[in-house]
């Protein structure tokens, strides 16, 4: 039984080492092919490599603003019952992918285009097409720990990738001098309009009130102001400016904000006043003619016009004092400069992954060439061969 066993059981270590053998008999029959195939990979790698126009990255690293907490979200944190409104106001502290969207927006690439005609650089026929063009060069990138923006450009001029790099921070802060990012510029800019809107009410009104005092016949305002007809604009001066600040502060801040609460107050007792003030006779008696009431209406209209321009003048200060302590929107860490040395192409992993993928197809062709070698110089497959080239032959 021990006799009989035996020799199968090295039968079995003879296989492996003859087909060890084939497979370095036919690489060895292949060897031209072999060596030749990755050579010409090779030196067709090295070829295109140097052929290739050399690319320079260019990178600045800039740093968005830090928003600090406001006097009115650290109130709004303070309030057991809205701190989840308060969490929502720190989620967007540092809201860097804003910025990378804005670095990105169609705006802001259209504006690159234009200025620095990369439509005709870039050789593109239409606007889209050259934007397109533009994002596959740029690489706009945050990092979440240190809070800090990449921007790279890619050019073949290391100069022009520089200066591609750098407007892109140029026409960022551009963009943000016109945009309201953060509270504070919010504040500013809605209090620039009601400046605006309040003039032109001023103007106006003013325009109302000559015409009301050449019809009435009152040459002086003197009159009007002896009768309290002063102190009851006055009051409705205060009253609109208040009712100014609530619209404004409802922003950013809720009814239960202790601010809010001590506005909403202050107004409920102008208007108290104001009604007082009005159900005297100092101004029924002044207001003798129908006249002479229109002439009370404009006169009272201007100095509320006149006192709510006042409030919002001194809030629109105050929102750009807050706004200058924020410091600049984008502050550039590395301005970017002409870049000494090309990072594309990398010619010698081209030329390495060329060599090994050479190497591969030229063993893949040994082998192929080594089987069909053996096919046609077996007898048995030698018909179906024949049958093959018949099969496939152009001749017909």
């Amino acid at each position: 039984m021990n006799d009989t066993t035996q020799p199968g059981a090295t039968a079995m270590p003879d296989e492996d080492e003859i087909s060890l053998l084939d497979l370095a008999t036919a690489l060895g029959e292949e060897k031209a092919t072999l060596f030749a195939i990755p050579l010409i990979t090779t030196l067709v790698a090295v070829v295109v490599s140097l052929l290739m126009t050399p690319i320079f990255t260019a990178k600045t690293v800039v740093m968005p603003p830090q928003q600090q907490q406001s006097g009115a979200a650290a109130a709004l944190a303070s309030l057991g019952g809205l701190a989840g409104l308060a969490g929502a106001a720190g989620a967007i502290k540092s809201p860097d992918e804003m910025y990378v969207a804005l670095l990105g927006s169609e705006s802001l690439q259209n504006r690159l285009i234009a200025d620095l005609k990369l439509q005709e650089r870039y050789e593109e026929k239409t606007l889209s097409d050259t934007r397109k063009s533009l994002k596959e060069k740029m690489r706009i990138s945050s990092d979440k720990k240190s809070g800090l923006l990449s921007i790279e450009a890619d050019d073949k001029d290391p100069a022009f990738a520089a200066e591609l790099a750098n407007r892109h921070v140029a026409e960022l802060r551009t963009m943000l001098g016109r945009l309201a990012v953060t509270e504070a510029q919010q504040r500013r800019v809605f209090y620039e309009q009601q400046i605006q809107q309040t003039q032109d009410k001023l103007a106006l009104a003013e325009v109302a009130f000559r015409a009301a005092k050449e019809k009435s016949g009152m040459q002086v305002t003197s009159v009007l102001a002896e009768t309290g007809v002063r102190a009851s604009a006055e009051l409705r001066g205060q009253i609109a400016s208040r009712e100014v600040q609530l619209q404004a502060m409802s922003r950013f801040a809720t009814a239960q904000n202790p601010d809010t609460q001590r506005i909403a107050s202050e107004l409920a007792a102008l208007r108290s006043q104001l009604n007082k003030t009005e159900q005297g006779s100092g101004e029924s008696k002044a207001a003798a003619s129908p006249l002479h009431q229109e002439a009370v209406k404009s006169y009272r209209d201007v100095k509320v016009q006149e006192a709510m321009l006042e409030v919002l003048i001194r809030q629109y200060e105050l929102a750009r004092v807050d706004e200058a302590k924020e410091g600049p929107l984008i502050q550039q860490v590395d301005v970017a400069t002409p870049p000494e040395r090309k990072s594309k192409p990398k010619r010698a992993q081209i030329v390495l992954v060329a060599a090994f993928a050479g190497l591969f197809l030229g063993v893949l062709v040994a082998f192929v060439r080594r089987a069909l070698k053996k096919a046609q110089s077996d007898p048995a497959s030698a018909g179906q061969w024949l049958a093959l080239k018949k099969a496939w032959s152009l001749r017909g």
